[in-house]
Parts: C-alpha cells; sequence; structure tokens
C-alpha cells in the first residue's frame, strides 16, 4: 500500500523517507552522524550504527523510486561546536556514496549542521537554509520559515522533532517507534508534513496533545495538534496509519498492538 500523508509525497515502504513524485527526489531527515563518538566522550559506548543506517536507507529509496536527487532536511551530523573526527570520515562516507549513486545533494542546514561546510564543499553538496521547489518549502524546523514564496505551497516536508508513539503489546511490552506526523498548516495556508528521524538513536518526542513537549516553534504553536495524524514505521507490520490525535487522546501512550 502506498501512504501519502501530504499531496504528491509518499511515504518509501517503511522507510524515515519520503518521495516527492513531482521532483523526482528522496527527502530525509536527523542523520546525527557522529553521535555515537560525541555519547563515548561523555561516557557513554554505542555501537557505530549511525553511517550504515543512513546509507541502507537512502540505498533503498534510491533503489525503489529511482530518485536523482537527495535532499537532508536538517542534522546530517550531531556536534554543535564542532566538528568531530568520527563526523569528517562519515560525512566523506556519505558523500563518495551518494556521488557515487549519481545523485544531486542538497542539505537544508539544521541547528547541528555547523561546520558542515568544511566537507560539503568537496563534493558539491548544494547547502541552503530553506528550498523551496516546485510548491514544497522544505526546512529543518527548528525556527519558523522566514522566506516569501510566490504561490500558494502544498505542503511544507520538516525534520528536526524525531516524532515517535509509545505502542504497547498484549504482553505489556511498551515500544518507542518512529512516526511521521501529517497536519494542517494554517498560517501557510497548506500542510505540514514532520520526518522520523533515520538516526536509530534518536527516538526523540513523543507525540502527544501538549504543546510544551514539542521541539519546534512550528508545532507548539502553529499546527493544531488535535488534527495531526500520526504514520507509525513499526519494524515487522510496516506502516501503521492511525486516527488524528484528538481522537486518541484516551489512548496515547497505550495504543495496543
Amino acid at each position: 500500500m502506498v501512504y501519502e500523508p501530504v499531496p504528491g509525497v509518499e511515504i518509501v515502504s517503511s522507510l524515515p523517507a519520503v518521495y516527492v513524485r513531482g521532483i523526482n527526489a528522496i527527502v530525509v531527515a536527523d542523520l546525527h552522524l557522529g553521535f555515537e563518538e560525541e555519547a563515548a566522550q561523555q561516557g557513554y559506548f554505542l555501537p557505530r550504527i549511525q553511517l550504515s543506517r543512513a546509507r541502507e536507507v537512502l540505498r533503498e529509496a534510491i533503489d525503489s523510486t529511482g530518485a536523482d536527487w537527495v535532499i537532508i532536511a536538517g542534522d546530517v551530523k550531531h556536534s554543535f561546536s564542532r566538528l568531530l573526527p568520527s563526523e569528517r570520515r562519515e560525512l566523506k562516507s556519505l558523500f563518495e556514496f551518494l556521488s557515487s549513486r549519481s545523485v544531486k545533494i542538497t542539505v537544508v542546514r539544521g541547528n547541528h549542521d555547523n561546520y558542515l561546510v568544511l566537507v560539503a564543499r568537496d563534493y558539491s553538496v548544494e547547502l541552503v537554509d530553506e528550498l523551496y521547489v516546485d510548491g514544497i518549502l522544505i526546512v529543518h524546523g527548528h525556527r519558523k520559515p522566514r522566506g516569501s514564496y510566490p504561490e500558494r505551497l502544498k505542503a511544507v516536508i520538516m525534520g528536526h522533532e524525531h516524532p515517535s508513539i509509545r505502542l504497547r503489546d498484549k504482553l505489556g511490552f511498551i515500544a518507542k517507534l518512529p512516526a511521521f506526523l501529517s497536519a494542517p498548516y494554517p498560517s501557510l495556508n497548506t500542510r505540514l508534513l514532520v520526518l522520523p528521524a533515520v538516526g536509530q538513536y534518536q527516538t526523540g518526542t513523543t507525540v502527544s496533545l501538549s504543546p510544551e513537549t514539542y521541539l519546534s516553534p512550528i508545532l507548539r504553536e502553529d499546527v493544531p495538534l488535535a488534527e495531526i495524524k500520526p504514520y507509525v514505521l513499526a519494524e515487522d507490520l510496516g506502516v501503521l496509519e492511525f486516527p488524528e490525535l484528538g481522537l486518541l487522546e484516551d489512548l496515547l501512550d497505550e495504543i495496543e498492538v
């Protein structure tokens, strides 16, 4: 089944990626390469899986769609204040992999993407603060859109939030699973699509009806939370389409599968 949370934008298989048909592009967000090194510096030693995970998601998405453009909606790297050695190595590996697939690469800067230009410039990676193309606006989501747009927006796509939903199985085991969020965006007269993180360790915000739980000012201030529609990525079940949050108010954190 093809899931289209906003018009013209499809969830790719059960991956944390969408395919924008009109521009033949894959959009992903929040890879957070280098996270394991920063965690190790704080005494937490984690398997180094962020890069392999990102490459596998992008490989599958490109192979299944034939996309010739990869757009990353921010936070390719993890460290705020510097370019870690592992970040430099992993960014090079990622961009070399994408270059070998002959795809155009665009990064919409996120709040973690300081110093990214030091590597991106060697691979002809386009770096922008916002990307407006074919009526679709792509931002990271750590701040509200700042541009003016010549026509009615078809959709806004963002990352940053790393949304997830807690699901409980019949044995009582609770899993926190990544989710796409589709919602009205009244101030721009369009719809908003929030992408789950590609990074395996970025489980992020548990979806709720409380504005203070969200990281992005877009979700906190501009979106009617009760009208958010989640599409959950469940490893064994594929994509699970849920009703709007307003209809799940009494079940959030206790949805049974």
